[in-house]
């Protein structure tokens, strides 16, 4: 949650994982579009604890394989309502609103929502956001993306 929210705030690290949000639709292939640098750290990030915690490198495969097919699950463009589990897992609805045409949009907790209304950062208005993507101007093929993080502004 931490790390997402702040791929998001800090423009360092937002340079990287907009490429992830350039997405104007979502569908599962949305789910792995991003910078190899945004992939690298975040999964840096990500499987640090659990390997400064030991588990072994299996497990942590695990992990990492779980995560990947859960980032295709709420990337999917399914409507699946999950009822009163709304609230306690993520849901491709849910994630639709994350990837609203705002670098702030809230929902940083892929897999457990609850952790975004502890914070605050909980959004879910009725229906599905008009308008994906981000604001900002950006390359359309993926070349121009790769290098775009690097550009001077």
């Amino acid at each position: 949650y931490w790390f997402h929210r702040a791929c998001h705030r800090y423009r360092l690290l937002w340079r990287f994982h907009a490429v992830h949000h350039t997405a104007e639709r979502l569908d599962f292939l949305a789910a792995h579009r991003e910078h190899p640098l945004d992939g690298l750290y975040t999964q840096a990030m990500m499987n640090l604890p659990a390997i400064a915690l030991g588990l072994p490198v299996a497990e942590v495969m695990g992990l990492v394989a779980f995560r990947g097919l859960w980032a295709i699950f709420i990337h999917a463009n399914v409507r699946l309502p999950l009822g009163p589990l709304g609230v306690l897992l993520g849901s491709p609805e849910l994630h639709h609103w994350h990837h609203e045409r705002r670098r702030d949009a809230g929902n940083y907790a892929n897999l457990a929502p609850w952790i975004d209304r502890l914070f605050g950062t909980y959004r879910r208005p009725p229906g599905y956001p008009g308008a994906l993507g981000i604001d900002e101007a950006h390359p359309r093929g993926y070349l121009g993306l790769l290098l775009h993080p690097f550009r001077r502004r």
